[in-house]
């Protein structure tokens, strides 16, 4: 809050009859995740959580906080700084915190601006790349189909099928079946 609202102390207002819809989609959201062991690792809730508390302040804080306007995305070498780690680290359990504490600055912020420099959140983001390396060692016939998606930072097959089906449509053995009689023709 200090860093996007120039606020280090907020009290929200008490609801205790409060029926909010933003607020109960964001926590069916978060359950859900939670339910399905986070299969997107940490980043998505975390993300979720994020949302949830910026929403809460905006609509709910006693006194009106002013968000500070984030103008340009992150500087180049900041920028550069996070997206080299995320490429280092896909299969490893990439969480929101460790990319804004690269980055230098919050959570919410760092979100804020990676969103403006990419065009994605910061979870997206991660999820097509790991889609993008999960495609590259798909097209090596002795890799396993279970050991693409793991070692692209899957946490489960079913995940990983799951996602692959969802983003290119097409299940990880078909992408595989077509890319090799592709490259064999």
């Amino acid at each position: 809050m200090d860093e996007t609202a120039h606020e280090t102390d907020v009290e929200l207002i008490e609801h205790w009859d409060l029926i909010d819809r933003h607020i109960s989609a964001l926590l069916l959201e978060m359950t859900a995740d939670l339910d399905d062991s986070s299969p997107a690792g940490t980043i998505y809730g975390e993300s979720l959580a994020n949302a949830l508390a910026v929403y809460l302040v905006k609509r709910y804080a006693v006194r009106r906080v002013t968000p500070a306007v984030c103008k340009g995305g992150l500087p180049g070498y900041r920028l550069k700084r996070v997206l080299d780690y995320i490429s280092a680290s896909l299969e490893e359990n990439i969480s929101l915190s460790q990319l804004a504490a690269i980055a230098g600055m919050s959570p919410h912020y760092f979100s804020e601006l990676f969103k403006q420099s990419t065009g994605r959140a910061p979870h997206n983001y991660v999820l097509l790349q790991r889609m993008e390396r999960a495609k590259q060692q798909l097209r090596d016939p002795k890799r396993s189909i279970i050991e693409a998606g793991l070692e692209s930072g899957f946490q489960n097959p079913n995940h990983f099928a799951r996602m692959f089906r969802k983003l290119e449509g097409t299940t990880p053995s078909k992408f595989r079946a077509d890319y090799l009689s592709r490259a064999t023709a």
